[in-house]
C-alpha cells in the first residue's frame, strides 16, 4: 500500500472540559488531488501552558470536531504518514466558542515509516490497520529492566512466570527487531536479555502471511507477532549491560547483553551462567517456576551463549545469521499420585522420583532475502540443531489395586542425541499484471535420534499374604530418522480491481523410520546381548499428500474476504518390517475455509475464520510395539490410525477508544475433531506385566473444545499513570476415550479471572493484581471421581527511587490451592526484595536481593483429564540472598553517554534483571 495508516499524536490522550465549552471543527484534505484524508491524527496543545488537550482520528470524510476547549489560545497538529505534517493555531474566545477552522491540506512529501521524524511527543497508544502500537516512553519500568518487564505494563498483554506471552489472548510465538528477526523463532532471548531503555515502541501486529504479503491478497493466515522498534540513539553505537552476582548457599548469576548496531547492521550478543533457575531462552529444559503454578519444578544449572547478526545491504539484500549454545542441568524430586478411573476399578499410583536432567543444544540458523530483478525475489533459509540429552530417573512406587498391591523400584538412565537440518526457499514473482503473481515454496526437514535407555526395574507383588517378584534389566536401542519434503505452488489472478483468484498445489512426502531393539541382561556374559523380541521391532512409515485447492479473495474499503476449498488424498504405507507385513492406507478430505473481517474503523474491527484441517499421526502412534521402561503404563502403536480432521472457527472482535486508551479484546475459539486418536486404556491382569494400562491409540468421533479469552484496559488517571485491566478467560473440553473396553466421556471447564493495576509513575512503580481459576471435570464412566479444583494468587508489586539514587523493591505473592485433598491442598507466601543504588552517573547499579525471605515456596500441580486425575508436588528454589552489580554500557556515536537521572518523559535508565538475579524461576 502506498498509503499506511499511522498516529503522530503529541502527548497525552485525555480531552479536559470545562465550564463554558468551545470546540473547533474541520477537515483534512491531501494537496494533490483534494481528497479527504480518513484517519489522518489530530492533537490539540494549549500554547499557555504546552500541555497536551486531546487527541483523535478523522473520519471516512476527513472531518474532525473537538468539543470541551476553554477560551485561549491552541495550536492544532495534524499529520499522516507518508504527508507532511502541519500545524495551525487558533483562539477560542467566550464571543465565538464555537469555531470552524477549515479545510487542513497536507502536503505530500517522501516521508515513510522508516525515515520520518517524530519531533513531538507521541500518546501511549496508536492504532495502525492491524498493528497495536504502545510508546515505550508512556510506560515506565524501573532501572535495570528488561523488554519482558515493559511488556507486563501493556493492555492485553499477559506474560506469565515462565515468560510465555499472550497479546490480545494469543500466543506470540515470534519477536522481531526492527523488523528483523532476532535469533529465531525464539521470542525469549529478546524478552530476557534486550534492555528496555532501547525500545522506542512495541507494535503488536495481526502479520499475514509471507503470500498474502507478497500478492497483496488476505488470505484469511494471520499470526500474532511483536515487533520491537528501538530509539533513533540506540542505531548507532554500543549499548547493553553485564550483570555478575552471588549469594547464600553459593547461589550465582552472571547475564551478559552487547549490542553493536549501526543503523540497519546490528550484532547483539547474549551470555547467561547461573543456577537461581532463570533461563532466558526458549526450547530448554527449564527449571520450574514453583508457586503452584504447574512448572517443570527442580534446581536447574544454566550456561548459554550466542550472537545475533543483521544486515541491509544496498541492493536490499537482507542477511541475517544467528548462533546460540545452552547447557542445562537440572535436578527435579517429585512425589505424585495418580488415580486412573477404568470403569468399576480405579488404581492408585504413588510414585517418589528423582530425576537429573543434563542437556546441550547448538542451534544456528541463516537467511539472506535478495532481489534477482525488480519482479523476482528469492529467500533461503538453512537452519540446523544438535541436542544431546542424558538423564538417570530413580523411581520407588506403589501400584493399589483392589485385591493386591505391587511395589517397585526403578532405575532409568537414557542418552539420546538429535541432529536436525532444515531447509526452506521461498521463490516470488510478479508479473505486469497487477495482481498476477506466482510463488514456489520448497521446505525441507531431517531430523534423526539415537538412543539408549538402561532399565532396571524390580517389582514385589503382595496378595492375600503371598509375594511375588519380577525383575526387568534391559537394554532399549532406538534409533529414528524423518524426512519431510514440502512443496507449494501459488498463482494469483486478479478478476477485478477488487477480486481475484488464487489457484494452490501443494505435495508433502514424509518417510519416517523406527528402530527399536531391547535386549535383557545376560549372566552368563554380562552382557545385554540377549534379544527381546516382544519388545523389538523394525518400522516405516511413508506418506505422500497431494492437495489442489483454489480460493477466491475480495478486499474493499472497510472489509475483505476470501472463500477456498481442496482436495487432499493422503496416501501412507506402513511396513512393519520386522514382521513382514506391510499396510497400505488412500483417504480423500475436503478442506474448506473461509475468512470474513469487517472494519468499522481503524480501531474497531470484527473477524470470522474457518479452517479445515487434516492432522497426520506419529510413527510412534503407529508402531505395534510395546514400550515397558514405563512403570505405569504399556503403551502400544496401532497402524490403523487414520488421520484427525478438524474443522476450526475464530471469532475475534477488537475495539481501541483513540485518544482515551480504552480497549476490548474478545477471541472465541472452536473446534470439532473427527477421527480424534485418543487413547484406549486397559488394566492387564496378567503375565510379567500384569497391574499396568495397557494403552493403545484409537480413532474416536465426538470430541469438541472451545476457548474464550478477553481483555479489557481502562485508565484510572490521566496521561497515562494508572491503568486498570480485566481478563476473563474460559475453557472447556468435551474428550472421548475408551477404559477397559467403556466409551468415557471427560467434559472439562477452565474458568479463570484476573485483575491489574499498572502505574506509570516517575518515581513509584506498582502493580498489583489478583487471579483465580476454577477447575472443574466430570467423567461418564466414574462420576463419583468428578474434580473440581480451585486456585487463588493476589500478588502486589512495589519499589520506590528515593534521593540518592537509591531504590526499594518488594514483591509478595499469595498463592493458595483447594479441591485437591489433603496432601496437596497448600497455600503459601512468596516475598522478594530488593534495595540498590546507582553508581558512575547511573551506569552502574549495586543490588542487595532476598529471594523467597519467608522460605515458604512450594511446587504444587493437579491435572485432571481423560480419565486420569493426576497430583504433584515437586522441589522447588527457596529462600537465598544475593549481591549483584550491574553495568550499562551506552556508547553511542562513537562517545560515551551519560545516562541521565531522568529522560524520555521521565523513563529511568534501564538494564538487567529484577529480584536478585532474576524474579523467574523462584
Amino acid at each position: 500500500m502506498k498509503h499506511l495508516f499511522t498516529l503522530l499524536l503529541f502527548l497525552s490522550c485525555t480531552i479536559t472540559y470545562a465550564q463554558k465549552n468551545g470546540s473547533i471543527s474541520g477537515r483534512v484534505i491531501q494537496s494533490k488531488d483534494k481528497q479527504p484524508i480518513d484517519y489522518a491524527s489530530i492533537a490539540i496543545k494549549n500554547l499557555t501552558d504546552s500541555t497536551t488537550i486531546g487527541a483523535m482520528n478523522t473520519g471516512e470524510d476527513g472531518t474532525f470536531s473537538f468539543k470541551g476547549l476553554k477560551p485561549g489560545s491552541y495550536r492544532l497538529y495534524a499529520a499522516f504518514l507518508g504527508l507532511k505534517n502541519t500545524n495551525k493555531d487558533f483562539v477560542i474566545s467566550a464571543e465565538k466558542p464555537d469555531l470552524n477552522i477549515g479545510d487542513i491540506v497536507l502536503e505530500g512529501g517522501s516521508i515513510d515509516l522508516q525515515t520520518v521524524e517524530i519531533k513531538a511527543e507521541v500518546p501511549p497508544i496508536v492504532v495502525k490497520q492491524d498493528t497495536l502500537e504502545f510508546n515505550a516512553n508512556s510506560f515506565k519500568v524501573v532501572e535495570n529492566a528488561v523488554v519482558e518487564d515493559l511488556l507486563k505494563k501493556l493492555p492485553g498483554v499477559e506474560v506469565d512466570k515462565a515468560g510465555t506471552i499472550k497479546a490480545q489472548g494469543e500466543t506470540i510465538t515470534k519477536i522481531r527487531v526492527d523488523g528483523k528477526e532476532f535469533f529465531g523463532n525464539d521470542p525469549l532471548l529478546a524478552t530476557k536479555n534486550l534492555p528496555a531503555d532501547m525500545i522506542d515502541k512495541i507494535q503488536v501486529i495481526d502479520e499475514l502471511s509471507d503470500q498474502a504479503q507478497f500478492t497483496g491478497i488476505d488470505d484469511g493466515s494471520r499470526t500474532k507477532i511483536i515487533n520491537i522498534t528501538t530509539r533513533k540513539d540506540k542505531k548507532n553505537g554500543y549499548f547493553g549491560n553485564t550483570t555478575a552476582g552471588y549469594g547464600s548457599d553459593k547461589r550465582y548469576d552472571v547475564n551478559v547483553n552487547v549490542n553493536r548496531f549501526n543503523q540497519d547492521r546490528k550484532l547483539s550478543v547474549v551470555a547467561q551462567f547461573n543456577n537461581v533457575n532463570k533461563q532466558n531462552f526458549g526450547g530448554g529444559l527449564g527449571g520450574g517456576n514453583g508457586g503452584g503454578n504447574g512448572g517443570r519444578g527442580g534446581i536447574t544449572e544454566t550456561n548459554a551463549a550466542g550472537f545475533n547478526f543483521n544486515d541491509t545491504y544496498a541492493d536490499q539484500t537482507e542477511v541475517s545469521l544467528n548462533y546460540f549454545v545452552n547447557k542445562s542441568d537440572n535436578l527435579i524430586l517429585r512425589n505424585s499420585v495418580t488415580q486412573n478411573l477404568l470403569g468399576d476399578v480405579t488404581t492408585i499410583f504413588n510414585n517418589g522420583q528423582t530425576n537429573n536432567a543434563d542437556r546441550l543444544n547448538h542451534r544456528l540458523n541463516f537467511m539472506v532475502d535478495t532481489k534477482l530483478d525488480s519482479l523476482t525475489s528469492l529467500r533461503i533459509q538453512p537452519n540446523l540443531s544438535y541436542t544431546n540429552n542424558a538423564g538417570l530417573n530413580s523411581s520407588i512406587y506403589t501400584r493399589d489395586y483392589n485385591t493386591y498391591t505391587i511395589n517397585g523400584t526403578q532405575n532409568l538412565s537414557n542418552n539420546n542425541t538429535s541432529p536436525s537440518v532444515s531447509n526452506n526457499i521461498l521463490f516470488r514473482k510478479k508479473f505486469m499484471k497487477r495482481g498476477r503473481t506466482l510463488s514456489l515454496n520448497l521446505n525441507t526437514n531431517i531430523n534423526n535420534n539415537d538412543a539408549g535407555n538402561y532399565n532396571r526395574n524390580d517389582e514385589t507383588r503382595a496378595e492375600g499374604g503371598l509375594t511375588t517378584q519380577k525383575i526387568t534389566d534391559q537394554l532399549n536401542d532406538q534409533e529414528s530418522e524423518s524426512i519431510n519434503q514440502n512443496t507449494r505452488l501459488v498463482f494469483t489472478e486478479p478478476l477485478d480491481k477488487t477480486l481475484s483468484l488464487e489457484f494452490n498445489y501443494q505435495n508433502g512426502y514424509n518417510h519416517n523410520k523406527s528402530d527399536r531393539f531391547t535386549y535383557n541382561f545376560n549372566p552368563a556374559t554380562l552382557q545385554y546381548d540377549l534379544l527381546d523380541t516382544t519388545f523389538s521391532n523394525a518400522y516405516e512409515n511413508t506418506i505422500l499428500i497431494n492437495t489442489a485447492g483454489f480460493s477466491f479473495n475480495k478486499n474493499g474499503k472497510k472489509y475483505n474476504w476470501n472463500v477456498g476449498m481442496a482436495v487432499q488424498n493422503t496416501d501412507r504405507t506402513n511396513n512393519n518390517i520386522t514382521r513382514g507385513f506391510i499396510l497400505k492406507q488412500n483417504v480423500f478430505n475436503y478442506t474448506p475455509s473461509a475468512m470474513f473481517r469487517y472494519n468499522f474503523s481503524n480501531s474497531k474491527r470484527f473477524v470470522v475464520n474457518y479452517r479445515g484441517t487434516t492432522n497426520q499421526p506419529t510413527i510412534q502412534q503407529l508402531q505395534p510395539i510395546p514400550n515397558n521402561t514405563n512403570t505405569q503404563n504399556i503403551p502400544v502403536g496401532n497402524p490403523d490410525l487414520r488421520p484427525e480432521f478438524n474443522n476450526n472457527l475464530r471469532l475475534a472482535f477488537n475495539t481501541f477508544t483513540v485518544g482515551k486508551n480504552r480497549s476490548l479484546f474478545i477471541n472465541v475459539n472452536l473446534t470439532q475433531t473427527s477421527n480424534k486418536i485418543a487413547n484406549s486404556s486397559s488394566l492387564i491382569e496378567n503375565g510379567r506385566d500384569q497391574g499396568k494400562l495397557a494403552i493403545l491409540p484409537v480413532n474416536v468421533n465426538g470430541v469438541y473444545a472451545g476457548s474464550l479469552n478477553s481483555s479489557i484496559s481502562l485508565p484510572l488517571m490521566a496521561g497515562n499513570k494508572l491503568n486498570f485491566h480485566i481478563n476473563i478467560s474460559g475453557n472447556y473440553n468435551r474428550d472421548v476415550n475408551f477404559t477397559n473396553s467403556l466409551k468415557n466421556i471427560t467434559n472439562s471447564w477452565v474458568l479463570s479471572n484476573g485483575y491489574r493495576l499498572v502505574s506509570n509513575l516517575d518515581r513509584l512503580d506498582l502493580t498489583a493484581g489478583i487471579n483465580g481459576s476454577v477447575n472443574r471435570a466430570t467423567y461418564s464412566v466414574q462420576p463419583n471421581s468428578n474434580a473440581r479444583f480451585y486456585t487463588f494468587s493476589p500478588n502486589i508489586s512495589v519499589s520506590y527511587l528515593f534521593p540518592g539514587d537509591i531504590r526499594w523493591a518488594i514483591d509478595v505473592d499469595y498463592n493458595q490451592n483447594t479441591g485437591r485433598g489433603e496432601a496437596f491442598d497448600t497455600h503459601f507466601t512468596l516475598l522478594n526484595s530488593y534495595m540498590s543504588k546507582q553508581f558512575f552517573k547511573n551506569r552502574g547499579t549495586l543490588k542487595a536481593a532476598v529471594n523467597d525471605l519467608l522460605n515458604e515456596n512450594q511446587g504444587v500441580s493437579r491435572t485432571a483429564d481423560n480419565n486420569t486425575i493426576r497430583d504433584e508436588r515437586y522441589n522447588v528454589l527457596q529462600r537465598y540472598f544475593m549481591f549483584s552489580f550491574t553495568y550499562s554500557l551506552n556508547r553511542m556515536g562513537g562517545k560515551n553517554r551519560i545516562s541521565e537521572k531522568s529522560n524520555e518523559g521521565g523513563r529511568r535508565n534501564r538494564g538487567g534483571e529484577g529480584f536478585g538475579g532474576g524474579r523467574s524461576g523462584n
